[in-house]
């Protein structure tokens, strides 16, 4: 015995946009071979928009999403989802598919501000490239363009993910796990073209976000956004816009991009961000992608992302191992309000230090200083502790810095001095001056970042009390120095690198 048919809610919609895309296909074709001038897109749009055919898969697309419980935000807000909102909504589809929340609702009330799916208007027809599409009169899959478009307009819901473009060049075939939900890809081009709204039409939009042939390749973040919502109107995200004003929206990522960079030396910058309704919208929250030109046979020229030194020579395997080892590290350090404060502090001014660094932080003369600046007061931050006395601070910080980044005896007599040296000249910059000696920075570098990753491997508070005090005593002590701090960062080494 079999059960009922079931019937997906877009069918009908799928062929509702079916016969407006043949006759608005007749319709562009009669007023292109009117003679004259072309049409121009929004008049063309506004002829489209006007057919019949497509009033009827504008209601049909409203009772689709309507069936699909995807309600669609008409302003520029977020709000968490929760099961309760979704229940709410799936019992208002499930009672009329022909209701929609802002037809009898007042301009003012909460209800105005949603809609079930997006409008199938003039400005709809433009920005998805259907209207492009026919004034090219190129000879597309029209059954293909209605079933991206009807998705586009009625759903069903789906993740919103956060994309965040790094200027790496690692690449993986599958998604490394990094923290906080975030994960390591390097999409193809197919991959990318996939996330444009109504990827059928993606060459015709005369707005699109990015060229998925330039950014296929690149190394990106990317999660799903909990608190994002599907929308048809840009969405306003107070945070990125402040992090911008502040020229620091590297620090919204802070927890990843620090992981990543405790593993290697290269730095490793933020370039863009996006929040991408997979095949239905693609919003740019900023793009700095920087620009070269490459020349493959020497004469051609061909204008190519400028990627970093992060990633050359990276063992994927062991990066996974090694970011599978830190991410339990770093959420342990979290947990612990203070501790925690300071290393997000800490990781931000490392971060900083590399902002307008290259290959292993090697800056301009002129910005050497600063730079050391910044890792001064990383090591401050973390190695500081809540000691009271500051007398002989610089000693002291150079020392324990020393005895957490040194290997061996030779290092840490090295590092040491190196230390002190950045600290003399964070002192004259700080007072006004411009120190004479410049800092190595790929080795200042080098030094905060094993501080950092031994700090999240033996932790602070550690289990026989503050890190700073532990360091003081592994000065006079090997047996504390060996026993506290290289015996757990052997074993970790050892663990990435064997697996």
């Amino acid at each position: 015995m079999t059960g009922p048919v079931t019937t997906h809610p877009n069918t009908g919609l799928v062929e509702a946009l079916e016969r407006f895309l043949g006759e608005a296909g007749r319709v562009a074709d009669e007023e292109v071979n009117r003679g004259g001038p072309p049409p121009s897109a929004r008049a063309l749009a506004q002829s489209l928009a006007a057919l019949p055919t497509c009033l009827d898969a504008d209601t049909a697309a409203r009772r689709a999403a309507a069936a699909n419980a995807y309600l669609v935000s008409a302003l520029g807000h977020r709000r968490r989802r929760s099961s309760r909102a979704v229940g709410e909504t799936q019992a208002t589809a499930g009672s009329s598919t022909d209701a929609s929340p802002d037809t009898d609702a007042s301009p003012s009330s909460p209800e105005a501000r949603e809609r079930w799916g997006r409008p199938l208007d003039a400005d709809v027809l433009i920005s998805t490239g259907v209207v492009g599409m026919f004034l090219d009169r190129t000879d597309l899959d029209l059954k293909a363009v209605a079933r991206d478009l009807a998705n586009f307009l009625a759903g069903p819901p789906i993740d919103i993910w956060d994309y965040a473009i790094l200027d790496g060049s690692l690449a993986t075939d599958e998604p490394i796990p990094v923290v906080d939900g975030w994960e390591l890809v390097t999409p193809t081009a197919e991959q990318l073209r996939l996330l444009l709204p109504v990827p059928a039409t993606a060459a015709y939009q005369p707005d699109r976000p990015f060229d998925a042939d330039d950014y296929s390749g690149l190394t990106m973040l990317r999660r799903i956004d909990l608190d994002a919502l599907p929308h048809y109107r840009p969405v306003v995200h107070w945070e990125v816009l402040y992090s911008l004003a502040l020229n620091r929206p590297a620090h919204l990522l802070w927890q990843p991009l620090i992981a990543l960079s405790l593993y290697a030396n290269p730095v490793l910058k933020l370039w863009g961000r996006y929040q991408i309704e997979p095949g239905r919208r693609a919003d740019k929250l900023f793009d700095s992608v920087q620009w070269e030109i490459w020349t493959p046979d020497g004469e051609t020229e061909i204008e190519r992302p400028q990627t970093g030194a992060f990633g050359w020579d990276i063992d994927v395997s062991m990066l996974r191992r090694f970011l599978a080892e830190l991410k339990p590290l770093i959420a342990k350090a979290l947990r612990n309000k203070k501790s925690g404060t300071r290393l997000r502090r800490c990781a931000e001014h490392f971060l900083i230090a590399g902002e307008e660094a290259h290959d292993e932080g090697e800056v301009l003369t002129e910005l050497n200083a600063d730079a050391v600046l910044h890792y001064v007061i990383a090591l401050e931050g973390l190695l500081a502790g809540d000691d009271p006395v500051r007398g002989e601070f610089t000693r002291k910080v150079s020392q324990r810095a020393a005895v957490l980044a040194g290997r061996n005896d030779a290092e840490r007599l090295e590092f040491e001095r190196l230390v002190h040296e950045a600290y003399g000249a964070r002192s004259i910059y700080a007072h006004g001056s411009t120190p004479t000696k410049e800092i190595d920075l790929p080795k200042l570098r080098r030094i905060v970042r094993r501080c950092l990753l031994t700090r999240l491997i033996i932790g602070d508070p550690t289990a026989e009390g503050p890190l700073h005090k532990v360091t003081d005593s592994s000065l006079l002590s090997h047996e504390t120095l060996d026993r506290r701090i290289r015996q757990p960062f052997d074993e970790f080494t050892q663990r990435v690198l064997i697996g």
